[in-house]
Formats: structure tokens, C-alpha cells, sequence
């Protein structure tokens, strides 16, 4: 009884989980843009880092970047590793 119990609520996570990717997905593309900071002079001074935020907003600011935080900082992440090789 209980283990039918797990098993009818993996699709439901399942289900959520892509949603969700689904939605920042949507949000990426017509709500956040990605920004290009550089620290120092070119080639002198810490690698490129890139951060995504709202459109004509500063990083951090409004509901949908918090709603979206998780996946936001996993792109940044893998975006800043493949950017500092």
C-alpha cells in the first residue's frame, strides 16, 4: 500500500518539475536577459561573469527572479564555468 503510494506521486513531481522548467523557460526568453560584467581592465583584470536579470532591472529585483532563483543560479553557474575554461 505504501510503496503504490510513492509510485502515484513520482508523476506528479515529475509533472510539476517540468512545468516549472517549462515556465522559466517562457520567462527566460520574453521576462530576463543576460548581463556581461567584466572586473577589470580587458585581459588584466578577474574573468568575464555573467548574471541574468529583469529587464531593465538590477539583478535580484521582482517576484519572477525570485521564483525562479534555483534554476537562474544553476544557468549562471554552468554559464561561468564554461565561460572561465
Amino acid at each position: 500500500m505504501i510503496m503504490q503510494k510513492k509510485n502515484k506521486s513520482l508523476p506528479v513531481v515529475f509533472g510539476v518539475l517540468c512545468i516549472y522548467l517549462l515556465s522559466y523557460a517562457c520567462a527566460r526568453i520574453f521576462i530576463f536577459q543576460a548581463v556581461e560584467r567584466y572586473a577589470g581592465a580587458e585581459g588584466k583584470g578577474a574573468p568575464r561573469q555573467d548574471y541574468i536579470a529583469k529587464k531593465d532591472q538590477p539583478a535580484g529585483e521582482g517576484w519572477e527572479y525570485q521564483l525562479f532563483l534555483p534554476v537562474i543560479k544553476a544557468e549562471e553557474s554552468i554559464v561561468n564555468y564554461f565561460n572561465n575554461l
